[in-house]
């Protein structure tokens, strides 16, 4: 372990270990990259994304509630509408007149529970497609939730959708980049919407794209500056996007050539300066 990265271990930890942490010394820290020692990417991650408050005396009681919460959750996730209740006593109400796999009513649990797992499905997809050459992403989880496995738990009804937040894409044609191609018609959703919806996964290996994401939680807009990143990859292949044909272009864009990110971030740091 070189001086430098010894004494970034030590930053991390003077400013994690105040009682106070403060987020504005935090965010410089990690805009510049997380070491991977001590678990302290996972702990500024969770500070970034407020999922931990910035007074360390809370921090215990707030973990115990997050999970507390989490358990809840899958309470409330359909694994099959009417499983028995032995534990409790319930009889059995898989199939009755009112309510059966075949019942069109959208308040039937069985039509909420299809509903569901095609959710459940989908995500698993989504999960999947993520890096198919990694069998990370492939096999299930070494430690699995119980309470999901178990088909005697009281799984009745998932009551909240997920909502899904959609950028613009079409916000990354700025001139800015000074590379848009009408002639060509490139539009930026034939690109863009990969690269913003994924936050870049799939562009770059996981250990860059790890390193990208601590820039992007660092940053007071860090959707802004996924723009600004998705800019500057522009940028950096103008001359060739301009050379290109339109089926060159659209090759090189979906299958970006330069894997140094950190070029890519100082080019987006420019970008965001020159604003």
């Amino acid at each position: 372990m070189s001086r430098l990265h010894r004494s970034r271990i030590a930053d991390f930890q003077e400013v994690l270990g105040e009682p106070t942490v403060a987020l504005g010394k935090l965010r410089d820290l990690c805009f510049s990259g997380i070491p991977f020692d001590g678990g302290l990417r996972c702990l500024c991650w969770k500070i970034l994304l407020n999922y931990l408050p910035l007074e360390k005396a809370l921090w215990s009681s707030l973990l115990k509630k997050q999970r507390d919460l989490y358990s809840q959750f899958l309470k409330e996730m359909i694994i099959q509408p009417g499983i028995a209740k032995a534990n409790l006593g319930v009889s059995r109400e898989d199939v009755t007149l009112e309510d059966h796999p075949l019942n069109p009513n959208p308040d039937s649990r069985w039509n909420t529970y299809f509903k569901d797992n095609e959710v459940l499905l989908q995500i698993d997809k989504d999960v999947r497609r993520l890096y198919p050459d990694m069998a990370f992403f492939q096999r299930p989880t070494d430690y699995p939730c119980l309470l999901i496995l178990d088909p005697q738990n009281e799984f009745e009804t998932l009551r909240k959708r997920v909502e899904q937040t959609t950028l613009k894409s079409q916000t990354v044609a700025r001139n800015r980049s000074g590379v848009t191609n009408q002639e060509q018609n490139i539009k930026p959703q034939f690109f863009a919407f990969r690269w913003l919806t994924l936050l870049l996964s799939q562009e770059f290996l996981l250990p860059d794209v790890i390193r990208i994401w601590d820039s992007l939680f660092a940053d007071d807009n860090r959707f802004d500056f996924l723009l600004l990143v998705c800019c500057a990859m522009l940028t950096l292949i103008r001359d060739q996007l301009l050379e290109g044909d339109f089926t060159l272009n659209m090759r090189l864009l979906q299958d970006y050539p330069i894997s140094d990110v950190h070029l890519i971030l100082k080019k987006a740091k420019e970008l965001q300066d020159s604003k």
